[in-house]
């Protein structure tokens, strides 16, 4: 049976705590999300690869509507509980001796991850002062002291949406053939739409030479689960369809997208809200380090 959609206004929920210097000019908002099959998609050209981006069944892609936002928007956003990791987006840059090194190690000449790692080989010293200085600057906003480096990340220029499946693929698949996921979440077996909260967030570096972006929307899974049980049979929800779910009863509620310079991060409870990057736009690799962590500012 085909959902049907529920117009909803936006409600207070995971806020942005901001410590950028150009402030809200950084974060923009649009009128909700499509299927992936009533949406246009960007083709990708970048060194010999020259595909559409394929989706997974499911993926639900933002409206390209993105505006600024407006007086009621900016405070329905900006926090006014106390701050933690699980209810606010954090966004910041990073110190400054931490940035000049990125800029020395220079990824300049880059075309996939196995030449990022390769760089990193190549400069050691730099690699090592790195390390260094961002470890340094993780344990002044991390809760608990306790963080790890979970991923080192390359994305391809001029992808709408970044996160792919690749655990329906073959062995030997090809990066055309990945499908990306959409906006989703990161729950996992071990965790219920009730539960999402406690698993901490991440911390996303932007290491490339572009202006990158950050989605996501304001809305927590416990919030979600409250949202859809006024529509649907909640009992068949679970952290793995949710965001189909949603999506199918809740397209028009706003996407919010940030954008994250060279150098600057994003701190976020990906577990706790549905989310996804892009570089749609760019003509560079894009280039991130992960670390996961119970952080804030």
């Amino acid at each position: 049976m085909t959902a049907i959609a529920t117009t909803v206004m936006m409600k207070k929920g995971i806020g942005i705590h901001n410590r950028l210097p150009n402030g809200f000019d950084a974060i923009q908002i649009n009128s909700g999300v499509v299927h992936h099959k009533e949406h246009t998609g960007s083709q990708v050209n970048y060194e010999h690869f020259s595909f559409m981006p394929l989706y997974i069944d499911e993926a639900y892609i933002p409206k390209r509507d993105w505006r600024p936002l407006d007086k009621l928007e900016k405070r329905i956003v900006t926090p006014t509980e106390s701050l933690k990791d699980h209810n606010n987006i954090y966004l910041g840059t990073l110190p400054e001796k931490a940035k000049q090194l990125i800029r020395e190690i220079d990824f300049s000449s880059c075309k996939s991850r196995e030449d990022v790692m390769q760089r990193f080989g190549e400069h050691k010293e730099l690699t090592m002062a790195l390390n260094t200085e961002l470890h340094n600057f993780l344990q002044t906003i991390a809760n608990d002291k306790s963080f790890h480096l979970h991923c080192i990340t390359a994305n391809l220029p001029n992808v709408e949406m970044v996160a792919c499946d690749i655990t329906r693929l073959h062995s030997n698949f090809t990066i055309p053939e990945k499908k990306y996921m959409g906006m989703h979440n990161d729950g996992t077996q071990f965790m219920t739409l009730h539960t999402t909260y406690k698993h901490g967030n991440r911390i996303c570096i932007n290491l490339g030479e572009e202006t990158r972006y950050f989605l996501y929307i304001n809305l927590s899974m416990i919030q979600v689960y409250n949202m859809l049980k006024e529509v649907t049979d909640i009992s068949k929800v679970d952290v793995y369809n949710v965001a189909e779910t949603f999506f199918k009863h809740f397209p028009e509620y706003p996407v919010i997208r940030m954008a994250q310079e060279p150098g600057h991060y994003y701190i976020a409870p990906t577990d706790n809200c549905f989310h996804d990057g892009s570089t749609l736009g760019n003509t560079k690799l894009d280039i991130n380090m992960v670390y996961f962590g119970n952080f804030t500012h």
